[in-house]
């Protein structure tokens, strides 16, 4: 592909998205416009970002009960969605705090409900999904250059960035706002042809030494283990792939050695500070968890419950640090919702990925239908540290992406 067959394959897929929107009757043009304006409201802050996704899911749900539409409720794992968080409810409505754990487990249904609204409603046009992945490749690169800007112009604080949000997690947006995008990246550059296999691979390089450069070890290591997976699903010419893969190595020590401060936060302190001893930061925060399922194996203490009793309950454990979760979405599931709640979750996740999955076994040949199921596979692999599971700016981007691959397998379905 040479670059006017490039510049034209965007064209087209621009076109097409208007050719799709224009056919749409007024409410719905504009709700479909907002929708592929996501990754925008993502790069503002998390305010704009929530009130996005919320609306975009309150339109579907009115549409739903305007039109009486609720054939898209008989899936496994939208049913597997409802059963786990209405366990979420009688688990809060149970707590020690009932008042503050309802509204949250309340709350956090916005995130599944976005995955609805994308699946089953918005996204359901495939003219409109490419529009999307256009989009997000623009709030991608955007982002990667905010970052490099800091990085140039004042450079980080404490080993960490914060440009556009003023806090240290713009990483976050990298790592899983742009994710799926991030992994068709990578499997392109690994089996397309020339022109788009080069430019692939420029992006993903370019956006990965900007994982780097934030500073976010565990941000960067989703980024780079899904790249490798998404690599790997969808007939990579093994040659290209041992290139990417040492190239990218290359260029990340290559920052490791221009900033040795870098390198020692993601080298010697990373290794230091892995959950296999008891002075581990890693380990004393998941030891909170721990302490908050034996005190209620069963109904756990509530969803999001830990941050305000932790304290009280792991006050006598001098291994225990109190953080506002405990960094890992099992642990934190296990001791707010008990080993009920962990059950349906695993479930719940199991059928998310399993449902992206499907997509790959029946259409390997299309690169997004290949490697969506890597997005949730890689948000939701059990052994590493995570954010807040019912928290507002984690679970944006994460449902964004996860809402994204959803879309992608019921669209291979319908093919």
């Amino acid at each position: 592909m040479n670059e006017g067959r490039i510049r034209g394959w965007f064209g087209q897929n621009i076109a097409g998205a208007q050719q799709a929107i224009s056919a749409q009757a007024w409410p719905r043009m504009a709700v479909t416009v907002f929708y592929l304006l996501g990754p925008f409201f993502m790069l503002i802050e998390r305010s704009p970002a929530d009130a996005w996704l919320s609306l975009c899911g309150l339109a579907f749900i009115g549409r739903c009960i305007y039109r009486k539409d609720w054939g898209w409720t008989r899936h496994f794992w939208v049913r597997a969605v409802f059963v786990f968080w209405l366990w979420c409810l009688i688990s809060a409505a149970l707590s020690t705090l009932p008042g503050y754990s309802l509204g949250e487990a309340a709350a956090w249904f916005r995130f599944p409900l976005f995955a609805f609204a994308s699946a089953f409603w918005l996204a359901r046009d495939p003219r409109i999904l490419m529009a999307m992945l256009i989009s997000m490749g623009a709030g991608m690169l955007i982002m990667s250059g905010i970052l490099f800007a800091e990085f140039t112009i004042i450079g980080q604080r404490g080993g960490r960035l914060s440009w556009p949000y003023g806090d240290l997690t713009p990483g976050n947006y990298l790592a899983k706002a742009g994710l799926p995008l991030f992994c068709v990246l990578v499997a392109l550059a690994v089996s397309a042809r020339t022109k788009i296999a080069g430019l692939a691979a420029l992006v993903s390089l370019i956006t990965i030494i900007a994982s780097v450069l934030t500073g976010e070890r565990i941000n960067f290591i989703l980024r780079a283990m899904a790249g490798m997976l998404a690599g790997l699903v969808h007939k990579p010419i093994w040659s290209r792939y041992a290139l990417l893969v040492s190239v990218e190595v290359v260029a990340v020590f290559g920052v490791f050695l221009l900033k040795p401060a870098i390198g020692n936060r993601f080298v010697t302190t990373f290794i230091e500070q892995l959950p296999v001893h008891e002075a581990s930061p890693y380990k004393r925060v998941w030891n909170g968890a721990i302490d908050a399922f034996y005190t209620s194996p069963v109904i756990g203490i509530g969803p999001d419950n830990y941050r305000l009793l932790c304290p009280t309950i792991s006050a006598d454990n001098p291994d225990v640090a109190c953080h506002t979760h405990p960094h890992n979405y099992y642990l934190q599931i296990l001791g707010e919702t008990g080993l009920i709640g962990l059950v349906l979750a695993t479930v719940m996740i199991a059928s998310i990925i399993w449902t992206c999955f499907k997509a790959n076994l029946a259409r390997r040949g299309d690169v997004l239908a290949a490697t969506c199921f890597v997005v949730p596979f890689g948000f939701f692999f059990p052994i590493q540290s995570t954010a807040d599971f019912f928290g507002q700016w984690n679970n944006t981007f994460m449902w964004s992406s996860i809402a994204f691959a959803l879309a992608v397998a019921h669209q291979a379905r319908q093919k």
